[in-house]
C-alpha cells in the first residue's frame, strides 16, 4: 500500500511541474497555487519514501 501511494504521489507531482510548465508567467497567481500543491505532494512523496525505507529493513 505504501507502494502505491508513493507511485500516486509522484504522478501528481509530474502532473503538477507540468502545469506549473504550461503555465510560465501568464497566470501567476494560478502558478503560484500550483506550485503550492507541488511543494506539498514533494513533502507527502518524501514521508511516503522515508516510511517504505524502514518498513523494507
Amino acid at each position: 500500500m505504501i507502494k502505491e501511494d508513493l507511485v500516486a504521489e509522484r504522478i501528481a507531482i509530474a502532473t503538477y511541474s507540468e502545469i506549473v510548465r504550461w503555465l510560465g508567467t501568464d497566470d501567476p497567481t494560478t502558478r503560484r497555487m500550483m506550485e503550492e500543491l507541488l511543494a506539498t505532494e514533494e513533502e507527502h512523496a518524501d514521508d511516503m519514501a522515508k516510511l517504505l525505507s524502514r518498513v523494507r529493513k
